[in-house]
């Protein structure tokens, strides 16, 4: 019998109707995000999504670059559900058990 442990990750979308982003900006997105993730972090952790901020990416090639990172990474996309204007993704990885 195979036993797994889940790891859980949400990621929200905004698909509200609206003017289209603005091109990507560390800083930008840092406050947006209320300071909880500084610039540096975003850059490091993200890294392609700030290499030319003057030339905005198409939405769609953004969320596959993200999506990208998150395989290489071990998430797996496990479903989709429509909240308001709003697009919430949840990946889940599996976690080792621990050496007994």
């Amino acid at each position: 019998m195979t036993d797994h442990r889940w790891q859980y990750r949400v990621v929200h979308i905004d698909v509200a109707a609206g003017d289209p982003p603005a091109p990507a900006s560390p800083v930008a997105d840092s406050e947006r995000l209320g300071g909880g993730l500084s610039p540096d972090y975003l850059e490091r952790e993200f890294p392609g999504m700030y290499s030319n901020p003057g030339v905005p990416k198409h939405p769609a090639a953004q969320l596959q670059m993200a999506f990208n990172l998150l395989g290489e990474q071990g998430w797996e996309l496990v479903q989709t559900q429509r909240i308001g204007p709003l697009l919430m993704v949840f990946f889940k990885r599996p976690l080792p058990w621990p050496s007994a």
